[in-house]
């Protein structure tokens, strides 16, 4: 079987191509994707990816594409792979559009009933000065991912920092905002791996251990925390959870998983309150699977998998069984 691999190649190491495959993990998927048996091809995901896709003609995509403009960004080369009829990799253009932008999708999983912290979206100026949340607040851009636009000064405690903080974030990334309440405790991400005819798998559960971080980072996993403090030490996996929230988690992620149409891999984030209730941040349906050790470059969701018994060559073939299985 013909498999392209199309994704954004990151050319720079800059804040708004973080979300874009570095060449080291290219070359992994490429070999994890021929360890299958299958035939190789690489399409670039920008302006010529119809025509590429015409010329090579893959029979499954294993689609990595971020988007390269737009609100929805992220869903244009599923669109695309649907009107082609080609079967691919990962979820539906519907789940990448509403995934891609934080104040839907929150609203999508409170709808069936999953925690998530109270928010405003602010669109204008206006918005900032009409907001009545109750501190302390972080602020995020909303239609980004992989913490761009995120660091310890996004939490504010008082009205002024949140008024010139809400504008200046406005005005830089040029798209909504969300205003979403602070809950200082523990992050929890939870990785699924998709199975041919069964429910998802729920890899072992990672924490971001801000206590080996300086308080600096204000327990914010934020552009700071991922590129000076970004190294094994500082993340737990498994984490060490009980069983009891251990269990609240991974039930909070499987109705996550469904009631957003999730197929083939995710990672979903979790802060856990001064309660000890979950609460959902956000999903990534199209998580980050760099793992380059010697750069110090790797994703939650592959060190997830690791820990649960995959290697990167049979974690590429899990994922491309899995699409598989709506291929008959």
């Amino acid at each position: 079987m013909k498999v392209a691999l199309v994704l954004n190649t990151r050319l720079v190491d800059d804040e708004f191509q973080v979300e874009f495959d570095p060449p080291a993990t290219i070359d992994l998927i490429r070999k994890g994707i021929i360890a299958a048996g299958h035939e190789y091809v690489f399409i670039e995901g920008d302006e010529n990816v119809v025509e590429s896709l015409k010329v090579h003609r893959p029979d499954l995509v294993f689609n990595r594409s971020e988007g390269i403009r737009g609100e929805s960004r992220e869903s244009h080369v599923p669109c695309i792979l649907e009107m082609l009829g080609i079967p691919y990799v990962g979820s539906g253009p519907k789940t990448l559009a509403v995934c891609l932008d934080k104040a839907w999708t929150k609203t999508f999983v409170a709808a069936r009933g999953v925690d998530t912290p109270d928010f405003e979206v602010l669109s204008v100026p206006a918005d900032v000065d009409g907001c009545r949340m109750d501190f302390p607040i972080i602020l995020k851009p909303n239609a980004e991912g992989s913490s761009i636009g995120i660091n310890e000064d996004n939490v504010v405690r008082d009205r002024e920092t949140f008024v010139i903080k809400a504008k200046e974030m406005l005005s830089t990334y040029r798209q909504p905002i969300l205003a979403e309440q602070f809950i200082a405790g523990r992050e929890i991400s939870v990785g699924m791996v998709g199975r041919n005819g069964a429910g998802p798998e729920i890899l072992p559960l990672l924490e971001v251990d801000f206590s080996r971080m300086p308080e600096s980072v204000g327990n914010v996993f934020g552009q700071i925390a991922k590129t000076e403090y970004d190294d094994m030490s500082h993340y737990l996996c498994p984490a060490r959870v009980n069983p009891g929230l251990e269990a609240v988690v991974k039930a909070e992620a499987l109705r996550v998983w469904l009631s957003l149409g999730i197929r083939d891999f995710v990672r979903i984030d979790f802060r856990v309150d001064e309660f000890g209730r979950p609460r959902f941040l956000e999903a990534n349906p199209l998580p980050g699977m760099d793992f380059d050790l010697k750069e110090n470059d790797f994703s939650f969701f592959t060190l997830m998998a690791f820990r649960g018994g995959y290697d990167y060559d049979s974690l590429v073939a899990a994922l491309i069984d899995s699409a598989m299985g709506r291929m008959t």
